[in-house]
């Protein structure tokens, strides 16, 4: 079954709350077992079994999870995976701490916390202590250098830009067509970025 039927019928199912029953690794893919129940502590009314084949990442934290959603391949968790990948150059050395801020706000605006700020960014934690450390790890030449989906490295490039930097953009690497149907099964505080979803329902057992 299509993996969007799937959940539309959780989601029909009046104060449905989904469970995470098993996860498992079965011929390349990912296998999660759901159990859909009627309230948070109501009656067993429905399973599922989704295979996730071709995961790029899987962040599963927790089992009690509420409702679950799917998300198209234009959500940015799925979208860095099929997009062009461009290269940032900006110089060294430049306000760091200011070129931070700015990179971090412009970052949470376009992605939210889906992408972590460190993916494509070459930042180190900054020292709390008397001595200053720097904010971005350290690079040969006399640039900072970002490689990652253009749709991020733009926005990135266009943050520094604001605060006066100088920087340049070099495309390096094409765009996936075969991952551009990528998406994202969300679940809880956890979540899948998969090629394809494949849904099966199974016999309901127990409460």
């Amino acid at each position: 079954m299509l993996i969007q039927n799937a959940v539309k019928i959780v989601q029909s199912v009046p104060d449905s709350w989904a469970r995470v029953m098993q996860v498992r690794r079965v011929s390349g893919s990912l296998e999660i077992c759901f159990s859909v129940h009627k309230g948070k502590r109501g009656k067993r009314v429905d399973q599922w079994r989704v295979t996730c084949q071709g995961v790029h990442e899987a962040m599963i934290t927790d089992c009690d999870l509420g409702g679950f959603s799917l998300y198209p391949s234009t959500h940015p968790a799925a979208r860095q995976y099929s997009a062009r990948w461009s290269e940032l150059r900006w110089p060294r050395p430049c306000n760091e701490a200011q070129a931070f801020l700015a990179l971090r706000r412009a970052h949470s605006k376009a992605v939210d916390d889906w992408i972590p700020l460190d993916r494509y960014l070459p930042i180190e934690t900054p020292s709390t202590g008397i001595s200053f450390q720097s904010y971005f790890a350290p690079t040969s030449g006399s640039n900072f250098v970002c490689r990652g989906p253009d749709f991020l490295v733009h926005t990135y490039a266009k943050a520094l830009e604001a605060i006066g930097e100088r920087v340049k953009i070099t495309n390096c690497r094409a765009p996936k067509p075969e991952l551009k149907s990528s998406k994202v099964l969300h679940f809880g505080e956890s979540y899948v970025v998969a090629n394809a979803f494949a849904a099966e329902r199974a016999a309901v057992t127990g409460d």
